[in-house]
């Protein structure tokens, strides 16, 4: 293995291709880890991302693959050699978790926006009240 550190740079692009070989969609992955597609496609593409996207895309790979391999600097990955721990099933498992925090994140934005409302009605008829 080469001596030193990868850079998000070419980490990047070797997740994308890793990705492409597990037949993982863009769209797919950035539902899962609720990222805005155009976020992964940039870090896919060698561009600078926030630590946390990062994090969220290394944690998606995590169990899935060797990271300690896709960390180094150098030698090619060959992801053959670990495909068997992705299973398709794995896999439709991590959207479906995906699309779930999704509808969850939905429904407590809803639940958040009716209790502004309502605090907001009891204001204005406590200030109706008030001013009668």
């Amino acid at each position: 293995m080469k001596e030193g550190r990868i850079t998000i740079a070419e980490l990047g692009p070797r997740l994308k291709l890793i990705r492409q070989e597990l037949g993982i969609t863009q769209k797919d992955l950035a539902q899962a880890l609720d990222l805005n597609q155009a976020i992964l496609s940039k870090f896919e593409n060698g561009g600078m991302v926030y630590a946390s996207v990062l994090l969220d895309v290394l944690c998606f790979f995590r169990g899935k693959l060797n990271l300690n391999f896709i960390l180094q600097p150098g030698e090619e990955y060959n992801i053959n050699d670990e495909r068997g721990m992705y299973t398709e099933a794995k896999q439709h498992d991590v959207i479906i978790r995906g699309k779930c925090k999704m509808a969850r994140q939905d429904v407590n934005k809803a639940i958040e926006e009716a209790k502004a409302n309502l605090q907001k009605a009891i204001d204005d008829l406590e200030n109706f009240c008030v001013s009668e």
